[in-house]
């Protein structure tokens, strides 16, 4: 894998199925039993530290987001200012977690895998780093916060054991009152759901 690759933003997901690559509005859900194969591809390799590696894990996390989830960062937090979790194989680098200290709690800022290595575990493997980083340093939750529209991710954390902790209602079109954003299959961009998983 090329890692120019993964900060070039043609597309951000693969189809489970025929293994082409999509863009974002054009992706659909769809029900499957546990057929799909998990894919075994190179081993993960985490990195936490704060090198120029994890500052171009940033890069790329930033350059994956969905729409709804970079304007939401914008505003927010500069993702380039957060701390970032690289995944790495020997391919290069496969994905990345920014995430920052808040109000006693780790939070994930952004999450994003390249779409050569989705369904490989990368995801899961970030997400399990950044729960030890909350353990470790005694934060008794870690929070997330995604767009009304990102059903794989509200699957994703659900799945991993976080729950919904609050339905921010039109805070995104709050931000955005003279356009409408559409998102995953093509949804409107409306409201955050926030998800937090307590220890």
């Amino acid at each position: 894998m090329n890692t120019s690759g993964f900060g070039a933003k043609p597309a951000i997901l693969r189809c489970g199925r025929c293994g082409r690559f999509v863009d974002w509005q054009d992706a659909r859900l769809q029900v499957v039993c546990g057929c799909r194969p998990h894919l075994e591809l190179p081993p993960v390799l985490v990195s936490r530290s704060l090198c120029v590696r994890s500052r171009e894990g940033a890069g790329a996390v930033q350059a994956r987001l969905p729409p709804g989830a970079a304007r939401l960062l914008r505003r927010s937090v500069l993702l380039d200012d957060a701390a970032a979790f690289v995944a790495e194989t020997d391919e290069g680098i496969a994905g990345a977690l920014a995430w920052r200290p808040f109000d006693g709690a780790l939070h994930i800022l952004a999450l994003a895998t390249d779409p050569m290595h989705q369904r490989a575990g990368v995801g899961g493997h970030l997400v399990a780093e950044a729960e030890l980083l909350a353990r470790r340093q005694n934060w008794p939750r870690v929070i997330v916060t995604i767009t009304n529209d990102n059903l794989p991710a509200l699957y994703f954390y659900q799945r991993r054991g976080y729950r919904v902790s609050a339905i921010l209602r039109d805070s995104f079109a709050a931000h955005t009152p003279d356009q409408k954003t559409m998102g995953f299959a093509g949804i409107p961009i409306l409201d955050e759901i926030q998800l937090a998983k307590d220890f």
